[in-house]
């Protein structure tokens, strides 16, 4: 009698490697993006910004298709361009924005976070602008609303920032800011 035996498939064996050890590989590399995370959070704490922000650019440059890293980088470059208003942050923060809402496209926070860099600067415009695309994602959010009103009302714009105020009152009545831009606007035209 004649034992046959069967060839190994190492084809097979070598997919079913490569299939445990991607999800495996993603999951460390996630793990230290992460950790980097945690060190610009007290990079920042210590108010040491560069180090933060340097800390945020490895975690980006190592997992750069994580949209909450990217919009945790451009949240940073927008916080160093506040104050020193170079174009390279200004450029590092508008394109972290921009790649972390293609990421994650359903996601408001990088349209509001995007929006907050320009009403700061007092470009009241593009931050409507930019807001519009958070409030297009979660429209029931009355923060949002908020926001919108007080861009409006800082532009002058009394008569659409009153229905910003309704509607973040129709979303919470409990949104004090609210009722009290509203009756701030009282009696302007």
């Amino acid at each position: 009698m004649t034992q046959r035996s069967i060839p190994f498939p190492w084809p097979v064996a070598f997919l079913a490697a490569a299939i445990l050890i991607l999800p495996a590989r993603q999951a460390v590399t996630d793990l230290r993006a992460g950790e980097l995370i945690t060190r610009a959070q007290a990079e920042q704490n210590r108010l040491e910004f560069d180090a933060s922000l340097n800390a945020v650019r490895q975690a980006a440059a190592l997992n750069p298709r994580d949209a909450r890293v990217q919009e945790r980088l451009a949240e940073g470059a927008r916080s160093l361009w506040y104050f020193r208003g170079t174009d390279a942050l200004k450029t590092e923060a508008e394109t972290a924005f921009a790649t972390a809402k293609r990421l994650s496209p359903s996601w408001p926070k990088p349209h509001y976070e995007h929006a907050r860099m320009y009403a700061f600067r007092q470009d009241y415009a593009r931050g409507l602008t930019l807001l519009q695309g958070a409030i297009d994602r979660d429209p029931n959010n009355a923060a949002y609303w908020l926001e919108r009103a007080r861009y409006l009302e800082l532009s002058g714009q009394t008569a659409q920032a009153r229905g910003a105020y309704d509607r973040c009152l129709t979303l919470n009545r409990n949104v004090g800011e609210c009722r009290d831009g509203l009756r701030a606007l009282e009696g302007r035209p």
